[in-house]
């Protein structure tokens, strides 16, 4: 078969389909491969998958997670080469014919990829009551990722539940995207202070284990978050809950007197005690590579001792102290960007900017192992000063997109052009629902291949949900699917 770019593959597949005077859906993998050629009519017996790879991991891996896919239908897996490929660390090649599938790749994550794009074009055989075996379309398939640091931000709530969280990062890994942070909303069991948190959180040592040795099987590292600055409360600014003092009252002194949204940065015991919980979620984590401290949007200090203090230098010196810490213990410190840049500053005019003119003239002291993750949340930009100003100012940054499908797309243009060293998706309270969708399919397509998503993939999304559901073992029906019910909540009654 002749190898075609993606676009021109589309547009091939759109012709056949026009010239037969018909109408179907032809296979798609998401995110959509850098060079791909897949046939939409000719399939082959999914029997045999050969591996050219020196990875020794990769086998193993490769007939353990065909047989949890396929059970007893699962192809033969085969070793062919282990001679070194030249590929890329996470790039793969992936043929399906007449001899069977043959992969190449470097690594193991790279025969992870190829196998979770295997997985998502195979089909069971037509025409029996059962499933009787497994064919694939006949394809040719080259691919790498555009971006080094492809991420997603998961907030675990109170109202969260482990198998969401699961469910979403198993999503992710699947859509290929390597890092997940997860913030933890006053929902982490501490032992080093059992009192702040939500007494019943279920974010608990044991199931930060359990999900994060499903994420190292399936080749995505999770890193953990813990606000150091605002959103002290670990709950959301709306809510008026504060998941330490709302049954701690004696830990008053640690926060802002004014609704406790901030660190008391004058105490003393503030510091300690931050570094104490940081060092317990690394650990909790398996000493990951980075650790995000939150940063972003903190209010004005309501404290005497602090007012009494340059603010911006008890701002500056409490970054520091962390990342000292976090650095220490073999990490990294991922930060969000917005107190420090200057509010007002006519060069952020439409970007986000909440930092004072000391704090945004005070950040340049900070070490440059420091990452700045600049979120923005809004459509498409032309430009992004932001992202050009930290990254003129050495430090590694990601942008970090939302919702807005075309600002994802934007952002993920601006970082592979070289403004940006990665991409951090956001979700937010939107983990279910037609906007988990667009993010997955968006976030993903843009930080993996050319960027503009091709197709927009809800329907496969929606196959892909339910694969990651058998994986689980899910048993719930509140558990599957994009929505957790078919039929919303009745309006309040007015009396």
């Amino acid at each position: 078969m002749r190898k075609i770019p993606t676009l021109l593959a589309a547009l091939c597949l759109t012709v056949a389909a026009t010239a037969q005077n018909t109408s179907f859906i032809p296979p798609m993998v998401c995110p959509e491969p850098a060079s791909q050629d897949i046939s939409a009519t000719v399939y082959h017996p999914l029997e045999k998958v050969t591996l050219n790879c020196p990875d020794k991991a990769a086998a193993d891996w490769a007939k353990g997670h065909l047989n949890e896919w396929y059970g007893n239908l699962a192809p033969e897996v085969k070793s062919g080469s282990r001679k070194k490929t030249g590929l890329g660390k996470e790039d793969y090649e992936l043929t399906i014919g007449k001899k069977g599938v043959e992969i190449t790749a470097e690594t193991l994550q790279g025969v992870r990829y190829a196998l979770y794009s295997l997985r998502q074009i195979a089909i069971p055989k037509r025409g029996t009551a059962k499933v009787k075996g497994w064919i694939a379309p006949e394809a040719t398939i080259k691919d790498s990722p555009a971006m080094a640091f492809r991420g997603i931000h998961i907030c675990w709530f109170h109202e969260t539940e482990p198998w969401e969280v699961e469910r979403l990062v198993r999503m992710a890994a699947y859509y290929k995207l390597n890092y997940a942070v997860i913030e933890s909303w006053g929902t982490f069991r501490s032992d080093v202070a059992p009192w702040y948190g939500w007494p019943d959180g279920a974010m608990t040592k044991s199931e930060v284990a359990r999900i994060r040795a499903i994420a190292d099987d399936l080749g995505i590292t999770l890193i953990p978050q813990i606000n150091v600055f605002g959103h002290a409360t670990m709950s959301r600014g709306g809510a008026g809950k504060h998941a330490a003092l709302d049954f701690n009252p004696e830990y008053q002194t640690y926060f802002e007197p004014v609704a406790g949204w901030n660190w008391c940065l004058s105490n003393p015991e503030t510091s300690k005690l931050l570094i104490a919980l940081i060092e317990e979620q690394l650990d909790a984590f398996g000493k990951p590579p980075y650790f995000h401290i939150g940063g972003d949007e903190a209010q004005p200090p309501s404290c005497p001792d602090c007012i009494s203090k340059p603010y911006s230098e008890l701002f500056l010196n409490h970054i520091k102290a962390m990342n000292k810490a976090i650095t220490a213990k073999g990490a990294k410190t991922m930060m969000w960007h917005d107190m420090l840049l200057e509010k007002g500053d006519p060069r952020w005019n439409g970007f986000y900017a909440n930092g004072s003119k000391e704090t945004s003239e005070g950040f340049l002291s900070f070490p440059r192992d420091i990452i700045i993750c600049d979120w923005f949340y809004d459509g498409a930009k032309e430009d992004y000063p932001t992202l050009d100003y930290f990254k003129g100012q050495g430090f590694t940054t990601l942008t970090c997109p939302w919702m807005n499908r075309g600002g994802i797309i934007a952002q993920g243009k601006a970082a592979r052009e070289g403004k940006a060293d990665g991409i951090l998706g956001t979700l937010w309270h939107h983990y279910f629902g037609n906007d988990m969708v667009s993010i997955y399919v968006t976030l993903s397509n843009t930080a993996w291949n050319a960027g503009v998503p091709i197709r927009s993939g809800g329907d496969q999304f929606r196959t892909h949900l339910r694969q990651i559901g058998w994986d689980m073992k899910v048993s719930d029906p509140r558990h599957t699917g994009i929505y957790y019910d078919e039929i919303p909540p009745e309006p309040a009654l007015d009396n």
